[in-house]
């Protein structure tokens, strides 16, 4: 009987962490950010937890080295903690999930930076025009950095991940809706300042289906300032815009769980 007093006496799982990284793509629906080490699989960002490192700053390497993205902070998803999930032994991961807005990514909408053969830097991600067309391999030649190619696929198509990762893709999915349901634009993908239609837009993308207009308004006034200033929208009279409630002020009301991360200011 092992002596519970003496922790090297049990066995010990190792743990990773993997982050799925959401991005909604106007006019393209929701995609996720997969790497690719070179020698491997395409994969989510993800790593084991390296001695006395902290779950966060495991999070914050595995983006800035494999998906080259700095300054994030995603929230935690779920623990995922099958015994058998990982072919390579025990491995318990601790899924995270982040959102980006398409410009965080250099995705180009109209041709320009984006388009194919463009520069891909460390903090900014070239994206072709093609949805989930492979990313520009970076310049850098770091030992302690290899080379990750990357690529933004569709949430509905990710065969090319493991079953493990696609799982947490599913989840993230699923938890990223559930946020949207609740609050208007809970990771600050907007501008500041936005109308009703630009909001209802990115909810759509996000919920990967047409939202009805009256239910959509009624749920999210509560929740918005508005700023007394108006934006053209194209045809007929300019529509009223809004700024969302501070996250103290949204956490106020305890139906709403909003997300800790960044913010566009």
């Amino acid at each position: 009987m092992p002596d519970p007093s003496q922790l090297t006496q049990f066995p010990r799982p190792s743990v990773a962490v993997d982050t799925a990284v959401l991005c909604p793509v106007p006019g393209r629906g929701l995609h996720v950010l997969m790497t690719h080490p070179g020698d491997g699989v395409w994969q989510l960002p993800g790593s084991i937890l390296r001695p006395q490192e902290r779950l966060a700053e495991a999070v914050a390497r595995c983006l800035r080295e494999k998906a080259r993205l700095v300054d994030r902070a995603p929230v935690q998803l779920h623990v995922f903690d099958q015994p058998d999930r990982d072919d390579r032994g025990w491995v318990i991961s601790v899924a995270h999930l982040d959102v980006l807005s398409a410009a965080d990514v250099g995705l180009a909408e109209d041709g320009g930076p984006g388009e194919q053969g463009a520069e891909d830097t460390p903090t900014e991600a070239a994206v072709p025009e093609t949805a989930d067309a492979e990313l520009p391999e970076s310049d850098s030649d770091h030992p302690d950095f290899p080379v990750h190619r990357r690529k933004l696929v569709p949430v509905h198509d990710v065969h090319e991940l493991s079953a493990e990762h696609q799982e947490i893709v599913r989840v993230a999915v699923h938890r990223l809706r559930a946020f949207h349901e609740r609050t208007p634009d809970p990771f600050g993908l907007l501008e500041k300042e936005f109308s009703l239609r630009q909001l209802r837009e990115l909810h759509e993308i996000v919920a990967g289906e047409s939202l009805q207009a009256d239910t959509f308004r009624r749920t999210m006034l509560p929740l918005l300032d508005p700023t007394g200033e108006a934006v053209s929208q194209g045809r007929g009279r300019p529509a009223q815009t809004f700024t969302r409630r501070s996250a103290l002020a949204l956490r106020a009301d305890t139906r709403i769980q909003v997300p800790e991360g960044p913010r566009r200011e």
